[in-house]
This record gives structure tokens, C-alpha cells and sequence, in this order.
């Protein structure tokens, strides 16, 4: 079952001026083709008032390496720099995730990227360490980019109401989106067999606003729907809502592929005292299992500073 919602819509945000508000991000460079891609995107966003720290980090067993890598930071530097973006490189040595934690500790940035070619969406199998490692412990909102990359038209902000979720919303409603980019806002709530039964509320169908009736399951989803609308709203993007029933990560992955979504958003806690994993089931499985990149907000650093 599928529901869209026609929510009153903003005026259309067109960036007719250099994006004013400062970002600073930390882009991981290992010269994958996930990499070059992310750089694409780079260039691509309305990005006037940024810093992009490129780092690459080469192993003790990876030294022969250390001049093909000091060539690709050369290259994404001066691409960068070509599209008027303040850049500077970083080569250390040690371990990639360690350093990567490090820095991002240093730096504290706004934006942490990845590329996801130690992922393998196909499968669904976590092939490497890095991006496992980096995802559960940064403190940072942290972008997992996969090729190719193709413009970035839709994307899926996927919401359950939580504080998580609207602090994702706040934090892409500030980020600097290329004009007529538009967010598709979905909420998932489960089949019947999948939820505790409230045998009361079901017998008791409530008003939607049009004269109609729907049970006790859509009033709440609607609000859901209707909150991320308003918090993405105040930033003057267009969206669409949309109401997804059944297994909340099938859902979303056949609606990515549906709509030819080319970035899922969405919130998470952070990392919990005991540095246990704390995204939550669904946005690891999204992560593993989505064919696009996948930009995952945690709560207490969500938001991007104005100058």
C-alpha cells in the first residue's frame, strides 16, 4: 500500500547568489571510482564558501603506493580548485580508519565522505573494515558515496518521527542542494501482521480533514509526514510526502529504485558510551543493501553554522 500527500508547497528555492553559509568538509580520498564520483558531486553543489580537506591515509604495507597517492590528491585538489573550492591535501600514514577518526576529530567538519568500495550493495556484505568502523564511531554527519554519479534530482529523506529524524531534516534543509533538486519525503509503517493489534483503535476511524475516515495507523503517519514537510518547508524546498506500508527496508529499497532516488537521507543516534553500534537496524541495512549513496545525520551535531 502506497499514499501520497498533497501538502501545501513552499516557493521554489533558486540559488541566484553564492550559497553564504560556511562548510567544511572532509572528503576520505582513496582514488576508488566511488571517490572520483563523490568529487563530481562537489563540483556539481552550489558550494561558494567551503573547505574541502582531502585526506588520504596509506598503511605501513601500503607505502609502495604513496606516489599514486599523493598523484590523486593532486588531481581531486585541482579539480576542486577549478570550480572555485577552497582545497587542501592531507597524506598520513596509519591505520585508514584510526586516521580518518582523528582527523575528523581534529577538524570537526561538517561533512565527512566516504567511498562505499568497501561495500558491496549487490550482496548486501560488509567487504571491508574502514567504512564499518567509520560509520559506527564518527561524531559526524557522514556521507557513503557510491558511482556513478548521475546528478542529484531526487532525494529520499526517509522519516519515522523520531528526534533523530527531524534533526536529519534540519540539517538537509541547510545543506547546499543544486537548484531543482527535489526531496521526496517517505514514512513507512508496517503491515498488520508485522505491529501488535489495537483492536479498539481500528474500530474507531477518525476524520482525515476531507470528510472522510481512516484508521487509528494514519493519523500518525500523517503528522509524521506532515512535520518533516513543515521543517523542510522553512527552507523553501519542494517536496513530496509519501506513505509506504509493509517492511520498512523493502519499502524503501524498491521506492529508491522506483523513482531513480540518487541520495537517501535519514537520522540516527550517535554512538552510545560503551562505542556500541547505534545507527539501528534499518539504517544498516539501508546502508548495506541501497544502490545509491547514503547520507546518515546523527542528532547531536546536525546542524550547519552560518558565518
Amino acid at each position: 500500500m502506497s499514499r501520497e500527500y498533497d501538502f501545501p508547497q513552499p516557493i521554489r528555492r533558486v540559488t541566484l547568489h553564492p550559497y553564504r553559509r560556511y562548510l567544511s568538509i572532509l572528503l576520505a580520498d582513496d582514488g576508488s571510482p566511488d571517490v572520483l564520483a563523490a568529487v563530481d558531486l562537489l563540483v556539481d553543489l552550489p558550494l561558494y564558501n567551503c573547505t574541502v580537506t582531502v585526506l588520504s591515509v596509506v598503511s605501513q604495507t601500503e607505502k609502495k603506493n604513496v606516489l599514486f597517492r599523493e598523484a590523486s590528491l593532486e588531481q581531486t585538489r585541482q579539480r576542486l580548485e577549478q570550480a572555485e573550492l577552497c582545497a587542501r591535501t592531507m597524506l598520513k600514514e596509519g591505520s585508514a580508519a584510526e586516521v580518518i577518526l582523528q582527523v575528523a576529530e581534529e577538524l570537526s567538519p561538517h561533512l565527512v565522505i566516504l567511498g562505499a568500495n568497501g561495500l558491496h550493495h549487490a550482496l548486501g556484505v560488509m567487504l571491508g573494515g574502514v567504512v564499518e568502523k567509520v560509520v559506527e564511531q564518527i561524531h559526524r554527519p557522514v556521507l557513503v558515496f557510491r558511482e556513478p554519479y548521475r546528478g542529484l534530482r531526487n532525494i529520499g529523506f526517509f522519516t519515522d518521527g523520531s528526534s533523530h529524524a527531524e534533526a536529519a531534516a534540519e540539517y538537509l534543509g541547510k545543506f547546499p542542494l543544486p537548484d531543482g533538486a527535489k526531496i521526496h519525503i517517505v514514512h513507512v509503517t508496517p503491515t498488520l501482521a508485522m505491529q501488535p493489534i489495537d483492536r479498539e483503535a481500528l474500530q474507531q476511524p477518525k476524520p482525515n480533514g476531507n470528510g472522510k475516515t481512516k484508521t487509528g495507523l494514519l493519523p500518525d503517519a500523517d503528522q509524521i509526514l506532515r512535520r518533516a514537510t513543515l521543517i523542510l518547508e522553512k527552507h523553501e524546498l519542494p517536496t513530496r510526502a509519501v506513505l509506504l506500508q509493509g517492511d520498512p527496508c523493502e519499502q524503501i529499497r524498491d521506492y529508491v529504485s522506483k523513482v531513480a532516488i540518487d541520495l537517501v537521507v535519514l537520522g540516527a543516534r550517535g554512538l552510545s558510551k560503551g562505542h556500541t553500534w547505534q545507527l539501528g537496524s534499518l539504517p544498516r541495512k539501508l546502508l548495506h543493501y541501497c544502490p545509491c549513496s547514503t547520507l546518515i545525520v546523527k542528532e547531536s551535531l546536525a546542524v550547519i553554522h552560518p558565518n
